[in-house]
């Protein structure tokens, strides 16, 4: 499918790179735990894409959701299968609940005491 709006490809290697760097991975020790030749996982961030399974596996691995990473750079407007987590919103609609109603009785108190 083409599409007339260009959209540059998240650089997979480079996001590897930065989450080794700031998380101090020491990329043999990546390798030991993904049971891989060390010079296969040093490849790794010097290359601009990687097969989902790879990148799967590194996640795993690193216990980090690099697909969340590249999906935040994706347009919002896009679709996706994803269910809505409404949890935070359900959340926020109780609080403001709970404080319209202490809003009223501080005003009611208010009006009591006189003030």
């Amino acid at each position: 499918m083409v599409t007339s709006i260009k959209t540059k490809a998240p650089d997979v290697g480079s996001m590897l790179q930065m989450h080794y760097k700031k998380h101090k991975i020491n990329r043999a020790a990546l390798a030991r735990k993904l049971n891989l030749h060390r010079v296969t996982v040093a490849k790794y961030d010097q290359r601009s894409s990687l097969h989902v399974r790879v990148l799967w596996d590194v996640a795993i691995a690193l216990e980090h959701n690099f697909f969340a990473d590249i999906a935040a750079q994706m347009p919002k407007e896009y679709a996706t299968n994803v269910p809505q987590n409404n949890v935070q919103a359900e959340r926020i609609a109780a609080l403001e609940a709970e404080n319209a109603l202490l809003k009223s009785k501080v005003e009611t108190l208010m009006q009591v005491v006189g003030k």
